[in-house]
């Protein structure tokens, strides 16, 4: 499995990032194998913001989930094809933040959501799970998962826009962050950039 960020990957993350990028993955193929590529979907990552905290991306790639596991709870809502495009910029040797956005037919956000917390729930190291609705700016209505994994605060904000999904995950390596408010601001700024403020 390809880490989402260098060093401690966000947990929740894990099933969605398990796609490998191998010679054999072809985008325009049939979906029935995971995976993920620099340039897989172009229309995707043409979405994903380029400038986070006054910087580029580390990396820009896309990809698809088709297996049941790699869907896990999407599957229940008869989702069978889930093509993503995400941003990460390393922030640390154990911090990070993707910034993505997902599709397909008839995808909610509250599937989403439901995806990550179920990812968060079910890990080994996670320690606390807290799930809440919020409004970001423009009284854009969210979903906000907030866990702490062993030393890593880790956030995820999933929100609807237009036909598609975007999600916002930040993770912060405690000995990497000061408080629990530097945290919060990395937060903010991660989803400023993903609405493009």
């Amino acid at each position: 499995m390809r880490a989402v960020f260098a060093g401690a990957v966000l947990v929740v993350l894990s099933a969605l990032a398990s796609g490998c990028a191998g010679a054999t993955f072809d985008p325009s193929g049939p979906c029935d194998s995971d995976g993920r590529a620099a340039g897989a979907y172009p229309e995707l990552e043409a979405l994903v913001p380029r400038s986070l905290q006054g910087r580029a991306p580390d990396r820009v790639d896309s990809g698809r989930n088709c297996t049941t596991a790699a869907l896990a709870t999407l599957a229940l809502h008869n989702i069978s094809e889930l093509r993503f495009a995400g941003a990460i910029w390393d922030l640390g040797s154990n911090s990070g933040v993707t910034l993505a956005v997902f599709e397909a037919p008839g995808l909610q956000p509250a599937w989403v959501a439901e995806f990550f917390e179920a990812g968060a729930r079910t890990a080994r190291r996670v320690e606390s799970v807290d799930v809440r609705s919020i409004a970001l700016p423009d009284s854009v209505a969210a979903s906000r998962i907030d866990a702490l994994n062993g030393e890593s605060y880790q956030t995820v904000v999933v929100w609807s826009d237009g036909g598609r999904v975007r999600v916002a995950l930040v993770a912060s390596f405690i000995r990497e962050v000061s408080t629990k408010e530097a945290h919060e601001a990395v937060v903010n700024d991660a989803i400023a950039a993903a609405l493009g403020r």
